[in-house]
C-alpha cells in the first residue's frame, strides 16, 4: 500500500479487507478498521501487508489513534501475519509500544564493501575498478538511493556513443564523483536526491515547524565533521541569526529532534561522563541543504561558542574534548570566508579570531606543521583587515612564532617574537602582561639558541615583574619561575633548579592538579634535575609516572610523551638497562622522524644518544657514523659553536678515541674544551666532562703527568660542586685512580 496520500491508502486498505473475507455490507456497516483487522486475524494463510511511504504518520490515525492501536495501522493479533511500514518518521511517541523500530542505515563502514556492489551492478564493470566504486560510495554516505542513480547514470553514459555525449559527461566513478564535488545539479539533473530531502521538510513545515529548512541549511554549511549542536546551537549562539534567532531552548530542541525524526540529522550519544552530544548530516544531505548566504551566520555561532566561558581556553586539558569539536568547524569556515568575495569585516574578523583560537588547540595537541599552516594563513588575514600593529596581529604573529620554535625554526622565531615584543613595548608598555609574555618567549628561544646568559637576564626581569604584579603563586609567575629553573639547570647550577622545580611543581599541584600538562613538565624537569644529581632511581620513577600520564592524556606520539619517553631511556643507561634504552630510543627515533624529519633538533637529539648507547653496546663504527651524519647538521643548523654542535663534536672525539684515533680525538676535545671554557666557564658540569675526558686521551697519549694534573682539578670541581658521593665525582676519583695503572678505564 502506497501511504502518501489518505484516499488511496483507505481505498487499498478498505481492498484488502475484501480480500480478507469482508463484504460489502460489512464495511458499511461497522467500522471498516475494525472489520479489515478482525478478517486479518482471521486470515489462514501467511501474509504480509507492506505500507510504504508513511511519511505523514497521521494519515494512518483514520477514526482513531496510530500510537494507541486503534488506527488504520495495528499489530497483527495473530502469528500468521506482519505488516512493515516503511517511514521518515523515527520518533517512537508516533509509533506507539505495538510497533518495533528497525532504523535503516546507510551502507557504511563494514557496509561499505556492499556499496560499492550495489554501484557497480547497477553500473557495469566499464564504469571502473571495485576500488574507485568504494570511494564514490563514500562519498554517496551509502545511501541506497544515491547509489543506485548514481549507478543507473552511468550505465546510462556509456551506452551513449562517444560522438552523442556531452563533454563533461562523467562515464566512470572517478568522474562522477569530481562532478559531484563540483555540485549535486550536475548529477542529479531531476533533483531526485533533493526532492527526497525537500519532502521531508515540506512535512514539518506543515507541522507548523517552518524555521526546520533554515535551521537544516545552517547545519549544512558547518564543516563536514561532527557537530557539537549543545556548544553551537543554542539560543545565545543564534542570537545574530536572523529568523533563527527567535528560537529559546526548546524550541531549537525540537527542531533537531524533528529533524532527526526523519533522519535528515543523526545524533550520536555522548560517550563518557565529559563528552559532548553530535549530530552528524548526511553528505548528500549537505550538499542539497548547502546554502552560501549562511555562512556569516555559522561563522557567528562558532565564534560565540569559541570566546564562551563555557568552552574554555584551548590550552585547558578540561576544555580540549570542545576544541576538538570546534576546531574544524572554525577552520573550514575562516578558510571558506577567506576565498569568497565577502567585504563583511565584522564576519571576517570573528573567522580570524576563532581559526586563531583553533590553530592554539592544534599547536598544544603537538599538531605543529598543521598549525603553522593555519597560522600564516590568519596572519595574512589580519594584517590585510587590522594592519601589521594590531593587537590581534600581533597575537597570531606571536603564536607564529612560538609554532617556529616547537618546529625548530629557532632563528626565525627569534625574528618574529623580536618584533612582537617591539611593537607591544612600544604599545602597551615593559610591564603589560601581553609584552612580559612575549620578552618570556623570546628568552626560550634565546637559551635555545645558546644565549643562556641573556636568556637568564630576562626571565630574572619577566619573574621580577609577575611577582609584583600577579603574585608568587599566580600561573604566569610560576611559568616564569619554572623557565628561569631550565637556564639555570643549561649554566649547571644544579641544586637551584632543584629547588626552583620543587616549588613550582608544589604550587601547580596544588593549584591545577596532578596530571595537569604543567605540573608534569614541572615534575620531568625535576626528574632531569635529580638525575644530574646522582638520585637516579628517583629520576625513574618521577620519568616513569610522567610517561604514564602523557601517554594517557596526549597519546603515544605527542612532542611531550616522547620526550618523556627518550629522558627515561637515557636514565635507564645509566644504571645499566643499555639494551632496553637501545629499544626506547630506537622507537623515539622512529617517531620524530616521521613527525619531524630528519633534521630537526629534537630528531638529531635522539639519534645523538642513540649513537652513544650503540657505543657502549660495542657497534662504534655505526656510532662514528650517526655522530658524524648529527655534527654535520647541527654545524650547518646552529653554528660551531652553539651548545649542541659542541656536545656532538665531544661525542665524536669519544668515539675517535675508541676507535683508536687518538690524535684525532684529542684535537676535538681541546677545541671543544676552550669554547666551553670561554661559553660557559672553567666549573660548569659540560666544561669538567670535556677536561675529563681530554684527560683520558692524554694518558692514551702518554703524557701521564698532564693527564693527572687535569683530572685531579676536574675531581676538586666536583667535589665542590656535587659532594663525594656524586656519580661523577666517583668516576674522576676512579679514573685518578687508574692513571696510576698501566692502562686506565673510563
Amino acid at each position: 500500500m502506497d501511504a502518501r496520500q489518505s484516499g488511496t491508502l483507505e481505498a487499498g486498505l478498505r481492498a484488502i479487507a475484501r480480500q480478507a473475507g469482508a463484504s460489502e455490507d460489512e464495511l458499511r456497516a461497522g467500522d471498516a478498521v475494525d472489520v479489515l483487522w478482525s478478517y486479518a486475524a482471521q486470515f489462514e494463510r501467511p501474509w504480509l501487508l507492506v505500507v510504504d511511504n508513511a511519511d505523514d504518520p497521521a494519515l494512518l490515525n483514520g477514526p482513531g489513534r496510530l500510537s494507541e492501536g486503534t488506527g488504520w495501522i495495528r499489530a497483527p493479533a495473530a502469528g500468521r501475519g506482519a505488516v512493515l511500514v516503511t517511514s521518515r518518521d523515527s520518533t517512537p511517541q508516533t509509533w506507539g509500544g505495538g510497533c518495533l523500530l528497525h532504523p535503516v542505515r546507510p551502507l557504511t563502514g563494514d557496509g561499505v564493501t556492499d556499496a560499492a556492489q550495489v554501484l557497480r551492478d547497477h553500473a557495469g564493470e566499464r564504469a571502473g575498478s571495485f576500488a574507485d566504486a568504494r570511494q564514490l560510495a563514500r562519498r554517496l554516505g551509502g545511501l541506497p538511493l544515491a547509489l543506485r542513480l548514481a549507478g543507473t547514470y552511468l550505465a546510462d553514459a556509456n551506452a551513449v556513443p562517444a560522438p552523442y555525449r556531452e563533454p563533461d559527461m562523467p562515464v566512470d566513478f572517478c568522474s562522477y564523483q569530481a562532478a559531484l564535488d563540483r555540485g549535486l545539479e550536475h548529477v542529479d539533473r531531476a533533483n531526485v536526491i533533493e526532492q527526497t530531502w525537500t519532502m521531508s521538510l515540506k512535512l514539518l513545515e506543515q507541522q507548523g515547524m517552518s524555521l526546520a529548512r533554515p535551521l537544516l541549511r545552517l547545519i549544512a554549511t558547518f564543516a563536514d565533521a561532527p557537530l557539537p549542536y549543545t556548544l553551537l546551537l543554542t539560543p545565545k549562539t543564534l542570537a545574530d541569526a536572523g529568523e533563527l534567532a527567535q528560537l529559546d531552548g526548546p524550541g531549537v530542541w525540537t527542531l533537531l529532534t524533528a529533524l532527526a525524526g526523519l533522519g535528515l540529522v543523526d545524533f550520536e550519544p555522548a560517550t563518557g561522563s565529559s563528552a559532548l552530544p553530535v549530530l552528524r548530516v548526511h553528505p548528500l544531505v549537505r550538499d542539497a541543504s548547502l546554502d552560501h548566504t549562511a555562512l556569516g551566520t555559522a561563522i557567528q555561532a562558532v565564534h560565540s561558542s569559541a570566546l564562551a566561558s563555557e568552552t574554555g581556553r584551548p590550552e585547558d586539558p578540561d576544555y580540549w574534548e570542545h576544541w576538538t569539536l570546534l576546531q574544524p568547524h572554525a577552520l573550514d569556515l575562516f578558510h571558506r570566508i577567506a576565498s569568497s568575495e565577502s567585504t563583511d569585516q565584522t564576519i571576517a574578523n570573528a573567522a580570524a579570531t576563532m581559526a586563531n583560537l583553533a590553530a592554539r588547540h592544534l599547536r598544544i595537541k603537538g599538531l605543529y606543521g598543521q598549525a603553522h599552516t593555519e597560522l600564516e594563513a590568519v596572519l595574512v588575514r589580519r594584517r590585510a583587515i587590522l594592519g601589521d600593529t594590531h593587537p590581534h596581529t600581533l597575537s597570531t604573529r606571536h603564536e607564529l612564532g612560538l609554532v617556529l620554535r616547537d618546529l625548530g625554526e629557532v632563528e626565525q622565531a627569534r625574528t618574529e617574537l623580536e618584533a612582537v615584543l617591539a611593537h607591544r613595548r612600544a604599545i602597551w608598555g615593559d610591564t603589560h602582561s601581553d609584552t612580559l609574555t612575549a620578552r618570556h618567549n623570546l628568552a626560550m628561544v634565546l637559551r635555545e639558541l645558546g644565549e643562556v646568559e641573556q636568556a637568564r637576564t630576562e626571565f630574572v626581569a619577566v619573574l621580577a615583574h609577575r611577582r609584583a604584579i600577579l603574585g608568587d603563586t599566580h600561573p604566569d609567575t610560576l611559568t616564569a619561575r619554572h623557565e628561569l629553573g631550565m637556564v639555570l639547570r643549561q649554566l649547571g647550577e644544579v641544586e637551584q633548579p632543584r629547588i626552583e622545580f620543587m616549588a613550582v611543581l608544589t604550587h601547580r599541584r596544588a593549584i591545577l592538579g596532578d596530571t595537569h600538562p604543567h605540573t608534569l613538565t614541572a615534575r620531568h624537569n625535576l626528574a632531569m634535575v635529580l638525575r644530574e644529581l646522582g638520585e637516579v632511581e628517583q629520576a625513574r620513577t618521577e620519568l616513569g609516572a610522567v610517561l604514564a600520564h602523557r601517554r594517557a592524556i596526549l597519546g603515544d606520539t605527542h612532542p611531550h610523551t616522547l620526550t618523556a619517553r627518550h629522558n627515561l631511556a637515557m636514565v635507564l643507561r645509566e644504571p645499566g638497562e643499555v639494551e632496553q634504552a637501545r629499544t626506547e630510543l630506537e622507537a623515539v627515533l622512529a617517531h620524530r622522524r616521521a613527525i619531524w624529519g630528519d633534521t630537526h633538533s629534537d630528531t638529531l637529539t635522539v639519534r645523538q644518544n642513540l649513537a652513544m648507547v650503540l657505543r657502549e653496546l660495542g657497534e662504534v663504527e655505526q656510532a662514528r657514523t650517526e655522530l658524524g651524519a648529527v655534527l654535520t647538521h647541527r654545524r650547518a643548523i646552529l653554528g660551531d659553536t652553539h651548545p649542541d654542535t659542541l656536545t656532538a663534536r665531544h661525542n665524536l672525539a669519544m668515539v675517535l678515541r675508541d676507535l683508536g684515533e687518538v690524535e684525532q680525538a684529542r684535537t676535538e676535545l681541546d677545541s671543544v674544551l676552550a669554547h666551553r671554557r670561554a661559553i660557559l666557564g672553567d666549573t660548569h658540569p659540560h666544561t669538567l666532562t670535556a677536561r675529563h675526558n681530554l684527560a683520558m686521551v692524554l694518558r692514551d697519549l702518554g703524557e701521564v703527568e698532564q693527564a693527572r694534573t687535569e683530572m685531579e682539578a676536574v675531581l676538586a670541581h666536583r667535589r665542590a660542586i656535587l659532594g663525594d658521593t656524586h656519580p661523577h665525582t666517583l668516576t674522576a676519583r676512579h679514573n685518578l685512580a687508574a692513571l696510576q695503572q698501566p692502562r686506565a678505564v673510563d
